[in-house]
């Protein structure tokens, strides 16, 4: 074997392409090579420097060593450490909890509140039933299935409008939808994983999301496998059907028996060749309906919460909820000593960027008066998540959640995909792994790692 044909080639170095390196190489496979076009390996699940800051790249979506990316990580040897709520709680920091809710008038509360809340008796009756309706096992006569609205469903206990803003809230700070986009089914699911997850169990990595990406590549170095950035994939080489390696942009081929895509759909198209692929499966690429919000990352001086890291915004005009990864403390390693990092999850509404973000803005204003002073902002960056946003193509809503995403296996042989896209159910980037698990049982003929997939 010359040193230019590998096993198994992995397009892009995102978590799934990283994730899929990992789990190879667990499995005992070797000449595993990891392509990445960029500077640098992570995709959205990483940080970059600003001003002393570690902006993340897309995604903080880690919700602890009990999560789907936690227990792969922990199960093909990346040692990630993380902060838990329980750990702040012990420090005199925080409730243990994770999550309250706060409106523009300035008026919060959380789940364990005993002051008054924006909802009414009736209200509050209403909303507990709706969720255990949710959490029970079964539920006569009510239909929960992936082709049910969250507001289809919630109409059976409440007329509500705060109710419904509320379920915005959740659904767009998860996955960037509302009671109309999201099924039912796909609800039932990330609200399980929050309740398991988001109580002290709930943690953050040390050193931001990129302490999972750096676990990871210490996973594929140490057992021999190779990742290469600036490395740009011009083409997939297909054979009678069966894909034979890669073709880079300055010429160079690379043979492998197996090629692994993590860079999309619709990069997988254009890479494999349109013409290669069923009808059918390029018609549904290109009918994607894709993840479209708005991630403002504000660093300041002071602190927004001292007592819990996610705080949702029920009637704001664009945020429906906030993350401050900095709650966790110097030890979280993503902003300066004493400074402040905090999170705006913005579903975008119209194609007026522009009026997205002043509305946001306008949010943030209304929730904090003087946020946005100049004694306070050390600076504010806009990530726009939109159209066909690489890694995004795919929003959790109908005919798009769980095995209705991107089949693991390709209809080429030899040929998987993995990602956000693929198959899988959860809180955003968190489905990632169930995805990765399936093209590793295609790839290594084993039901291994599908038993602890979910």
């Amino acid at each position: 074997m010359s040193e230019q044909d590998y096993d198994t080639i992995i397009i892009g170095a995102g978590i799934g392409g990283l994730m899929t390196a990992a789990g190879l190489l667990h499995a005992g496979k070797r000449k595993i090579l990891v392509l990445e076009k960029g500077t640098f390996i992570g995709g959205k699940y990483t940080e970059i420097n600003h001003k002393g800051y570690k902006v993340t790249t897309g995604s903080w979506t880690s919700i602890g060593k009990s999560s789907h990316i936690g227990r792969f990580c922990e199960e093909v040897g990346a040692n990630v450490e993380y902060i838990t709520l329980r750990q702040m709680k012990k420090k005199g920091i925080g409730s243990g909890l994770f999550s309250k809710v706060r409106y523009t008038d300035g008026t919060e509360y959380s789940p364990t509140s005993t002051e008054t809340t924006h909802f009414s008796e009736k209200e509050g009756e209403e909303m507990t039933t709706l969720l255990m309706g949710l959490a029970a096992k079964e539920l006569k006569g009510i239909d929960r299935s992936k082709n049910v609205s969250v507001r289809q469903y919630g109409e059976n206990f409440t007329k509500s409008e705060g109710i419904m803003g509320l379920l915005d809230s959740l659904i767009g700070t998860a996955a960037c939808l509302n009671v109309d986009t999201m099924p039912t089914s796909e609800f039932r699911i990330i609200m399980e994983d929050g309740f398991r997850l988001a109580a002290a169990r709930f943690g953050f990595p040390v050193g931001g999301v990129r302490g999972i990406i750096d676990a990871l590549e210490k996973v594929i170095r140490e057992k021999g496998g190779e990742i290469q950035t600036k490395c740009n994939v011009e083409k997939i080489n297909i054979d009678n059907n069966r894909a034979t390696g890669v073709e880079l942009s300055d010429g160079k081929t690379i043979n492998s028996k197996i090629v692994v895509h993590n860079a999309g759909p619709r990069r997988l198209l254009e890479l494999g060749g349109r013409k290669n692929f069923p009808n059918e499966l390029v018609k549904k690429i290109d009918n994607l309906i894709p993840v479209e919000a708005a991630a403002i990352i504000l660093g300041l001086n002071k602190p927004i919460s001292k007592d819990i890291p996610l705080i949702l915004t029920p009637d704001c005009e664009r945020i429906v909820g906030i993350f401050e990864p900095t709650f966790f403390g110097d030890e979280a390693g993503v902003a300066p000593p004493g400074k402040t990092m905090i999170d705006l999850f913005c579903p975008i509404k119209t194609q007026n960027i522009k009026k997205e973000v002043d509305l946001a803005i306008e949010d943030i204003q209304n929730l904090y008066p003087g946020i946005l002073d100049k004694s306070n902002l050390d600076f504010q960056q806009n990530m726009i998540f939109y159209k066909n946003t690489p890694a995004a193509e795919s929003g959790q809503t109908f005919n798009q959640t769980g095995d209705d995403r991107i089949d693991p296996k390709t209809p080429v042989n030899n040929l998987y995909f993995v990602g956000f896209d693929a198959h899988g159910s959860g809180v955003a980037g968190d489905l990632i792994p169930i995805g990765v698990r399936k093209a590793l049982d295609y790839i290594l003929k084993t039901e291994k790692w599908l038993k602890v997939a979910i």
